[in-house]
């Protein structure tokens, strides 16, 4: 595995999303569990307060995903259930997120 994805996993581990975030899109580029990545890049989205942008990574990582991946597959079904939840928040504490996202960046 990529030092990248360690580096992500470091970050996402301590709430910094955005650095998990990028961390994770670059270890995209070396790694064979690209599901596994997207997932996590979707779950650092959420934190952040980008449910659409986390939907879209989710819906990709889901496509790559086979039915022998049970696995993988709860991973998703857990991440798509806390994009539903992330939805349910106001724009006021989405914005909440995204603040502190950035100011964690």
């Amino acid at each position: 595995m990529s030092d990248a994805f360690e580096q992500a996993k470091k970050e996402y581990e301590t709430g910094r999303w955005s650095k998990a975030f990028r961390y994770f899109k670059e270890s995209l580029k070396d790694t064979q569990r690209v599901s596994e990545v997207r997932i996590l890049m979707a779950r650092c989205l959420l934190g952040m307060g980008e449910p659409d942008k986390a939907e879209s990574e989710l819906k990709s990582a889901r496509q790559q995903l086979g039915d022998k991946d049970r696995e993988m597959l709860a991973a998703f079904e857990e991440a798509w259930k806390l994009l539903h939840d992330t939805r349910r928040l106001t724009p006021r504490e989405l914005e909440e997120r995204r603040r502190r996202a950035a100011e964690n960046n």
